[in-house]
């Protein structure tokens, strides 16, 4: 898990924000928590804190703006937020400024478009259906890489002979066990084990619940088809 990033996250209404928060947290392998989660922890134990939430008339969130008391100098941060109308225009003004009050130096900042069903979006069933979608998501994949590199960790490197492995960084929460639908874990003294790895079916449901982002999962073409061989015969789980 890294410990030097940290991710703050207010998404209130169709989890558009969560999306992205929960991309940057997978891919940062860092902690990712509420706003009023972090009234609970010491923020000065992080370097960087990422900040997001949707825009609500015209900011973030008041909590995540709250937030901005407990940060000083020495952090880094990045802006994130997801949006009902087309362009980002202002919304970043009130967070920058509060962050620049401060001192603390934002190092990136990121907004999409996200499904909005307030006021008159309303009349059309909400406007932009399905955002932030995969794309919005790749470019904030990209956006993350850019701007924190030495952070980064690839989740497929899997010891060769192997598509699913556990690293060192388990530490035998049983997360993977209790989300993994086909029974690949077991917890052995105190450590995640792979016991039915043939069955595993590349869902990733246990690298994206794992708290310790200790799961790695290798996706090759040849893999994945002999994956579709193996269960086609199955009826359901």
């Amino acid at each position: 898990m890294n410990k030097d990033v940290i991710i703050i996250c207010e998404s209130i209404y169709h989890g558009n924000t969560m999306k992205l928060a929960r991309a940057f947290s997978s891919r940062l392998q860092c902690r990712l928590i509420t706003a009023d989660e972090a009234l609970l922890v010491d923020l000065k134990a992080y370097q960087i804190v990422g900040l997001a939430s949707g825009i609500y008339f015209t900011s973030h969130h008041p909590k995540i703006m709250a937030i901005i008391d407990q940060l000083n100098v020495n952090h880094q941060t990045f802006i994130v937020s997801t949006r009902g109308r087309p362009y980002l225009g202002n919304y970043h003004a009130a967070i920058k400024d509060a962050l620049a009050n401060k001192g603390v130096e934002i190092i990136g900042e990121f907004s999409t478009k996200g499904y909005d069903c307030t006021g008159p979006f309303n009349l059309i069933r909400g406007g932009n259906i399905g955002r932030p979608n995969e794309k919005d998501q790749l470019k904030a994949i990209k956006f993350i890489n850019e701007i924190l590199p030495e952070y980064i960790r690839d989740l497929t490197a899997v010891p060769n002979g192997r598509n699913v492995a556990i690293t060192s960084q388990c530490v035998g929460c049983g997360s993977c066990q209790a989300i993994c639908p086909m029974n690949v874990f077991a917890i052995t003294n105190n450590r995640a084990e792979i016991i039915n790895e043939h069955e595993c079916i590349h869902c990733s449901l246990c690298q994206r619940g794992c708290p310790e982002q200790a799961i790695l999962i290798r996706h090759s073409a040849r893999e994945l088809i002999a994956i579709a061989k193996h269960h086609s015969r199955r009826k359901s789980l």
